[in-house]
């Protein structure tokens, strides 16, 4: 499994489609924003509109995918900047829910969705910028992306079985595809994916993602990349303001926590797929990630609602 499969598969992303929207004439929609882990994105399948995130503003149009990886409140509004709210109908629709401005017909149509990624699985999405807006219309190097975006549209507009394990999986496919994207248009100078992507140290970085609990030094590292520890640690710091064995312990503390969340193992076993051999250095270290210790973590991830997808 190369890297980046590896990766999405260690964070137990799940994903939802969760309206359909259908606006016209003069209409603004404001989206507050959203917890941490928590990535919601628009898919604008009709017509065109204005995005604003802040001061800024930008086209979105048919074609168009954009997702916010640190839930950053935004306003979509009719491509004129009109500020006026709306009459809203809801209605069942499928899977999802119909959203429509009180209108005879439509001439902007969108999917809204939600990746959850969880609170602590925040080294990835540290990775990627406020906003993700990627323009397909026209491209065909898209053509994967296309393909998946109409499926998603087609299962989710019908109440078929199978309908929410075909999302879920098709939700870590077009996380998945947007982050091939943004690596191989290389739009990610620093950060985890740079280091993915990087030549020199990326070996060094996909092998502890294969292998958390191995022994790894500085100089495991640098052999694995077949550098001096020096050279290792120098191209590092070019790519990531956090040491490597900081990415080390990140991963394993994002491995550690989504065990404790999805499986019974025990707090020992999870520490040692993470390469703690002794409990109270794998608390400790747990402790300093997430800001609790991992018995309490356990606890309190069993009084939440569990993740939709």
């Amino acid at each position: 499994m190369d890297s980046l499969s590896a990766l999405v598969a260690s964070m137990g992303l799940h994903g939802r489609v969760d309206l359909l929207c259908r606006y016209a004439g003069a209409w603004s929609a404001p989206h507050p924003g959203t917890p941490p882990g928590q990535v919601p994105y628009h898919v604008v399948l009709t017509g065109e509109a204005v995005l604003e995130v802040g001061r800024e503003r930008r086209p979105f149009v048919a074609g168009d995918l954009v997702l916010f990886p640190h839930g950053s409140a935004h306003t979509m509004r009719h491509a004129d900047g009109a500020t006026m709210t709306f009459a809203e109908v809801r209605r069942p629709l499928g899977r999802l829910v119909e959203l429509a401005s009180d209108a005879p017909h439509s001439d902007f149509e969108m999917l809204c969705g939600t990746f959850e990624l969880g609170r602590h699985r925040a080294l990835l999405l540290r990775a990627l910028p406020e906003v993700v807006h990627l323009h397909t219309k026209g491209r065909d190097d898209y053509a994967g992306l296309h393909a998946l975006l109409h499926t998603m549209r087609h299962e989710s507009l019908q109440a078929s079985p199978g309908g929410d394990a075909v999302i879920a999986h098709l939700s870590a496919a077009l996380f998945t595809l947007v982050v091939r994207t943004l690596m191989n248009e290389g739009d990610l100078q620093h950060g985890l994916l740079a280091l993915l992507m990087d030549t020199r140290v990326g070996p060094a970085l996909a092998a502890v993602i294969a292998a958390p609990a191995e022994p790894w030094t500085l100089e495991r590292l640098a052999e694995v990349s077949r550098m001096s520890r020096a050279s290792f640690a120098r191209h590092f710091a070019e790519l990531s303001p956090a040491t490597p064995m900081d990415v080390v312990t990140a991963l394993r503390m994002d491995l550690a926590a989504r065990l404790l969340r999805e499986t019974p193992r025990p707090i020992e076993q999870i520490g040692e797929a993470c390469g703690y051999i002794s409990r109270a250095a794998f608390g400790q270290a747990f402790k300093r990630a997430h800001g609790t210790s991992p018995a309490a973590f356990r606890r309190q991830m069993a009084h939440t609602a569990p993740v939709a997808g």
